[in-house]
């Protein structure tokens, strides 16, 4: 006979199970206030999770078989005391599923796995302050928890607000996120979630907007980038700059794991290289496409192919950003660089800003000294043409270097290239450790010939204005903050010299004022004459060039200039002076002064000589027509004449020492 107490466990076990059926059909109403309670003692927020009825419905539902499963109608956290924006995240018709397995591992101090995420709607305002307060940080002490991973999401629309003191960057992103129905036996990792986003923004003052498409690009989804990589495009704008991508990503919000290829293009290089962290120069339009990759902090990137105004080049990269500072090194290959198209890099003006009235041509432009200390370079060049922009002067083919940019040091070491058959090297540094910058350059240069280098057109059968090989070195100083200003404070020596070379005989005698001899070589046709000797050392003080000896001596005449010219004012101030070997009539032999400003060259007659003779010819003339032309006849004069080719051989025959590459320059 059963007594009848014996029935009593049975009892609290079917008032149990009546009990948890009733509760799980229900939704646990009465734990919505103790969840509500517990969430904001664990955020330090203010928490919103209602369990009133609502068309005889519960806002809040709570069930525990199989897992943990929360539905909210409405869930709101606030955001932290110092914000104005009215909450940090709100969200609508909320469905999170949670399994037991992933709960108990949390609670071991492990990532929180969750299940399931779905929501009708989803607005988030996401801020940083100046003294990087972050609206996300929301433990109270101790380290910040992990943000949980989430596997499945469904989120039809949602709204982020950014706002960025520190980056100067704001924006508001639309976005749908969603995961298709999955089957029991699917693995998790392999669902599928398609995010879809488009943002508007600002950053740096800049305007720009991004359309991104993914399969499940989240940044909690993944640790470090280690995960399966999802597929992505991206087109995105910053100003006049675009860029468009496709490819993979680990975690594309981190943008850890990327590999794919890119387009971009916009007015200038600096424009894309100062969101990156990357010291690029400013230059007109570009465009460029390659292969880009990222394993944690380096970066390494294939250019197929740029342009850069007509300038075209292709490269291989690797950009650390884990060292300090940052750090690029790799190749830069071209088949064409014209230096024209790096004008504003060395600041020139734009050509399209440029004016042919400016009363001064070197750039003026201020170097941004502050971006050569932003970052370290380590970049092999090698170019098959490197253009100088100008028709009169051969280009440089091909053309290598070492650039190094080493503490705001930037040195252009191992120059060699070859133009006109002719061959240069050498090292050019600029230091912008300072406000001020110090540049030295020490190139030396041979064998180039000049019937090449210089651009001579001449009817047929005439031979080339200036012909032979010219050799000789630089070795030269100066500091400022932009081209024009390190160039007037200039420094140093420059010495030239042409062996085995001819020049025209009209031009001697044109330059010698020789009428008599012009015209007969002008109807009997130029010749090329012997250059016994030719050189020019010049000496260079405060921006000023001064010759110590600048002659051309021929088996004709010689000649010779002094004066100065001046790169700090860009005034012209010389004399040439002609003294022919041999008897000529008809010479007004006087000298030639070249004045005025680089931008106004002006060549005249010193007035004395000239008018001298022409004065003592009209009043021959007056007494006499026959006696008139006894002013204008030169008997030559040999004395001054090998006075000065004596004093060109000898210095031929002692050259300088050669410019040797420096160090690195003073500081």
């Amino acid at each position: 006979m059963i007594k009848p107490w014996h029935w009593v466990p049975a009892a609290l076990v079917l008032i149990l199970g009546v009990g948890l059926a009733v509760g799980e059909s229900m939704g646990w109403p009465f734990l919505a206030g103790p969840l509500q309670s517990q969430l904001q003692q664990k955020l330090g927020r203010d928490v919103r999770l209602s369990a009133t009825k609502d068309n005889g419905q519960a806002l809040v539902s709570l069930q525990f078989w199989g897992g943990i499963r929360l539905q909210s109608r409405f869930l709101e956290i606030g955001a932290p005391a110092w914000s104005r924006a009215p909450y940090f995240l709100s969200a609508q018709d909320v469905d999170l599923h949670l399994r037991y397995s992933d709960v108990w591992r949390a609670w071991q101090g492990q990532q929180l796995l969750v299940q399931s995420l779905a929501a009708r709607q989803l607005t988030v305002y996401l801020e940083r302050t100046a003294d990087g307060q972050a609206s996300w940080q929301m433990a109270k002490s101790g380290a910040a928890p992990k943000p949980p991973r989430i596997q499945n999401v469904d989120l039809p629309a949602g709204t982020v607000h950014y706002a960025d003191v520190p980056l100067a960057l704001n924006f508001e992103a639309q976005l749908n996120l969603s995961s298709p129905a999955r089957s029991s036996s699917a693995p998790l990792v392999s669902q599928n979630r398609v995010l879809r986003s488009t943002a508007r923004g600002h950053y740096q003052q800049n305007a720009f907007q991004i359309t991104l498409q993914s399969t499940g690009a989240l940044p909690w989804e993944v640790d470090a980038g280690q995960g399966t990589p999802v597929a992505v495009k991206l087109a995105a704008s910053l100003g006049q700059a675009s860029l468009n991508f496709e490819g993979l990503a680990r975690d594309f919000l981190h943008l850890n794991g990327l590999d794919g290829t890119f387009i971009v293009k916009g007015p200038s290089l600096a424009v894309i290289g100062e969101p990156l962290g990357v010291t690029l120069p400013t230059t007109p339009a570009f465009n460029a496409n390659g292969q880009v990759q990222r394993s944690g902090a380096n970066w390494t990137v294939a250019l197929h192919k740029a342009r850069v105004g007509s300038s075209q080049f292709s490269g291989d990269f690797v950009f650390d950003k884990a060292s300090t500072p940052p750090r690029l090194s790799g190749q830069l290959n071209g088949t064409r660089l014209k230096l024209v198209d790096l004008g504003p890099a060395v600041g020139a003006p734009q050509a399209s800003n440029a004016s042919a009235s400016r009363a001064k041509v070197l750039p003026s432009r201020p170097f941004d000294l502050a971006s050569l200390r932003a970052m370290d370079a380590d970049l092999h060049i090698a170019f098959q043409q490197v253009d100088t922009h100008t028709q009169w002067l051969e280009p440089l083919r091909p053309f290598k270097a070492h650039l190094t940019l080493i503490n705001g040091v930037l040195t252009l070491s191992s120059i060699e290239a070859r133009t006109a058959q002719g061959h240069l090297a050498g090292t050019l540094s600029l230091n912008g450790q300072r406000n001020t910058a110090n540049w030295v350059a020490a190139l030396n240069w041979d064998g180039v010939q000049l019937q090449r280098w210089i651009h001579q057109k001449r009817p047929a059968g005439r031979p080339p204005y200036v012909s032979g090989l010219l050799e000789g070195h630089a070795k030269v100083q100066g500091q400022g903050r932009s081209t024009a200003e390190i160039l007037a404070t200039l420094e140093g020596d420059i010495h030239a010299s042409v062996v085995n070379g001819t020049v025209s005989h009209l031009l001697v005698e044109m330059g010698g004022l020789d009428v008599a001899e012009s015209l007969g070589v002008y109807f009997q046709g130029d010749k090329a004459l012997k250059l016994a000797c030719a050189l020019a050392d010049l000496s260079v003080s405060a921006g000023t060039l001064r010759p110590r000896l600048w002659v051309l001596d021929t088996t004709d005449s010689t000649l010779w200039a002094d004066g100065s010219l001046s790169l700090a004012t860009e005034k012209l101030d010389l004399r040439a002076m002609v003294a022919p070997k041999d008897f000529s009539v008809l010479t007004l032999r006087a000298p030639v002064l070249i004045q005025g400003s680089f931008s106004h060259p002006l060549v005249t007659v010193e007035n004395g000589p000239l008018g001298m003779k022409l004065g003592l010819a009209l009043l021959l003339g007056l007494m006499n027509p026959l006696t008139s032309v006894l002013p204008l006849v030169d008997a030559g004069d040999a004395q001054e004449a090998e006075a000065k080719a004596a004093a060109c051989k000898a210095r031929m025959h002692k050259k300088p020492q050669a410019a040797q590459p420096t160090g690195t320059p003073k500081r």
